[in-house]
């Protein structure tokens, strides 16, 4: 899929207003006109930026915009905080085929990373992924299919994780962000995998993991 296809019709904003303290006008100019012409790390400044610093009758146009981009850089640099703002960007009011795409393009940016990149590279994504609607279990479904030896190393992480009461970094704030994390690993399609697997140390340290919360 061709991101930059499915948004290059979202209008420009023209003149943005924003933090002009944070920002200078010629970059305020530069987010309001075309988004090939952002540098890279005014892209990813803008949607790391709190996001009071934007009006948020611009920020879903700026956003989608620059889409395209901000999905590039989160799968080179993978940073949770990179997709924090897509409720104030309106998300769930976008063209269905922008929501589709965006969620397209971060189950593939995550079938990408499972076999090939760091387990913590993969974390991340999820999580990052999970701002789309604030909701992380879709991404954990996401895992059951994919194949075998980088959901397993996801399993092994998150069990370690678990049980050294780490929380992942959700900026919605949820109250237990570590529930669809421990709901995953008890469930039966990972549990399955292990069985099948004859990875019965890591069904032994989830289950102790769990019996702990």
């Amino acid at each position: 899929m061709d991101l930059h296809q499915v948004f290059a019709d979202v209008p420009r904003v023209g003149e943005v207003d924003g933090c002009t303290y944070c920002y200078p006008r010629h970059e305020l100019d530069l987010l309001g006109g075309d988004p090939a012409l952002v540098p890279d790390d005014l892209v990813t400044s803008f949607a790391r930026e709190v996001t009071d610093h934007w009006s948020e009758d611009q920020y879903g146009l700026l956003w989608r915009g620059l889409a395209p981009r901000i999905l590039a850089a989160l799968e080179a640099f993978p940073d949770e905080i990179l997709l924090h703002g897509l409720t104030f960007a309106h998300f769930s009011e976008w063209p269905r085929a922008e929501q589709d795409a965006v969620r397209a393009e971060l189950r593939a940016m995550i079938a990408r990373a499972v076999d090939l990149q760091p387990v913590r590279h993969t974390h991340t994504l999820i999580c990052a992924a999970a701002h789309a609607d604030r909701d992380l279990t879709p991404w954990l479904d996401h895992l059951h299919t994919l194949p075998d030896p980088g959901v397993v190393r996801l399993a092994r992480h998150w069990v370690d994780e678990v049980a050294a009461g780490y929380e992942p970094t959700l900026w919605w704030f949820p109250e237990d962000p570590a529930a669809p994390i421990r709901a995953w690993l008890g469930s039966d399609p990972p549990q399955d995998r292990l069985a099948r697997l004859g990875d019965a140390d890591t069904l032994i340290a989830i289950a102790e993991a769990l019996a702990e919360h």
